[in-house]
């Protein structure tokens, strides 16, 4: 069910000096950055920094607080049938699964609260999918 692992999402409150972490120190190749993303390598699986200095006050005042630490995303087969599954299994979920303009999308959270994110992608590219933006849970 689970087609690979996408991309692995770290949350930061300082996205220059985690830039210069993983570029500077790790050397690992920047893809692109923006104010409150950077993105490492092009093909494969992803490392993708999001900053989320100021922005967790205001989230948690709209009720959709960014978590602080990792977030991991697979794409996945059959979304609907993986939830089941999961949810009999007593998985927790942050976001049922739900379309979105890409195709699918849900976000379960491990036994330590860590996000796991499951898109089934219809007709959408890799660079279609926009996994920072699907993260919302509302």
């Amino acid at each position: 069910m689970f087609r690979k692992l996408d991309a692995v999402i770290l949350f930061t409150r300082d996205l220059k000096r985690a830039i210069s972490f993983y570029k500077d120190d790790l050397g690992l190749p920047l893809h692109s950055a923006t104010n409150d993303t950077a993105e490492f390598f092009t093909s494969g699986t992803r490392i993708v920094i999001r900053s989320i200095d100021g922005k967790a006050e205001q989230e948690e005042e709209a009720g959709k607080a960014t978590r602080p630490g990792i977030l991991v995303g697979f794409t996945v087969q059959s979304i609907d049938e993986l939830c089941e599954l999961l949810k009999k299994k007593g998985v927790r979920f942050l976001k049922e699964p739900r379309e979105e303009a890409f195709g699918k999308h849900a976000i379960i959270l491990d036994p330590d609260g860590h996000m796991i994110s499951l898109a089934e992608l219809k007709g959408a590219t890799q660079e279609e999918f926009d996994l920072l933006g699907a993260i919302g849970t509302e």
